[in-house]
């Protein structure tokens, strides 16, 4: 089989070993793959010969042995540690997710990391209804899918984006205010959802009301943060949440039946996946090239095969 693996600094499309599923996982045709910023940094520092990926969507080739999970022929998508950048990749029978009809693979490959985040950032904060909810990386994959989920849920949803052409859309998908900068944001906020790192965390910090909760879930700006501990004086029990979304799949917090509900709102019309690109698989260095230089908002999925 073909796949993208990492070759001295480079990743290179090479004819590979197909994987041996254990007893407990199914063979996966993967038909379509979504790319995450954290891919970008990861495959940097992968070892020699390992094949990244993280989202995929496809068919089952061979149901796993020991009878659980899907059937051969079963559509499904899924979130991997590894090995998705592949025309065959291994799934744990546990994260495999049933994709329903009338949902498109390639919308199906949008969501195993970016909608399970969200979702599981939002458990965090419950109740939502009437919340104030501050959202950075408005414009991402990620924030597009945040703004609408929670906006469902009853919040008042506050956005950051400093591409302005994209603000009349992302109040389109329920934000009730955007802004370009953080520090044009007016708080408290109940709920500060933070993937910007650096100045911005430290910001999210002052703007998070009594009892309210910043879940970081990344780092974008590479920058550290320093911030003024008198910040959080008065605020109770306000909390900081480092969310790794790998680490809320393998406690069970949260997984594939959280992603088939995803899927059943894609499916109904109540979730709209923010899919900018789709490219053949082939194409995958230089976009990942332009997800690292922000030169897209939302999601790019990439077809594989020919």
């Amino acid at each position: 089989m073909k796949a993208w693996r990492k070759q001295g600094s480079q990743l290179a499309l090479a004819d590979v070993p197909a994987p041996a599923p254990a007893p407990d996982e199914l063979l996966l045709r993967v038909q379509s793959l979504s790319l995450n910023r954290g891919e970008v940094r990861g495959a940097a520092l992968a070892p020699e010969g390992r094949v990244p990926g993280w989202d995929v969507a496809g068919v089952v080739e061979l149901p796993a042995s020991n009878g659980a999970g899907p059937a051969r022929g079963a559509r499904i998508a899924a979130l991997l540690d590894a090995g998705g950048w592949a025309e065959l990749a291994v799934v744990p029978v546990n994260r495999a997710a049933v994709v329903p009809e009338g949902v498109d693979l390639d919308v199906a490959a949008t969501l195993p990391i970016a909608g399970l985040t969200i979702l599981r950032t939002l458990a965090l904060a419950e109740p939502l209804d009437g919340k104030r909810v501050l959202i950075t990386g408005g414009s991402g994959g990620v924030g597009q899918f945040a703004i609408q989920l929670a906006a469902q849920a009853g919040a008042e949803v506050t956005v950051i984006s400093s591409r302005k052409e994209r603000h009349d859309e992302l109040k389109r998908l329920g934000a009730g205010a955007v802004v370009r900068s953080i520090e044009d944001a007016q708080g408290p906020f109940g709920l500060v959802l933070e993937s910007v790192g650096g100045r911005s965390l430290a910001k999210a910090l002052e703007l998070v009301g009594r009892e309210g909760l910043v879940v970081t879930i990344g780092n974008s700006s590479e920058e550290d943060t320093t911030f003024n501990a008198r910040t959080l004086y008065g605020k109770g029990a306000a909390r900081v949440y480092g969310l790794i979304v790998f680490e809320e799949v393998t406690s069970g917090r949260v997984g594939a039946r959280d992603l088939e509900h995803l899927m059943q709102l894609v499916r109904d019309g109540k979730l709209q996946a923010p899919i900018s690109l789709r490219r053949n698989w082939t194409e995958l260095p230089v976009t990942l090239l332009e997800l690292e230089q922000r030169g897209y908002p939302g999601k790019a999925v990439l077809r594989v095969g020919p």
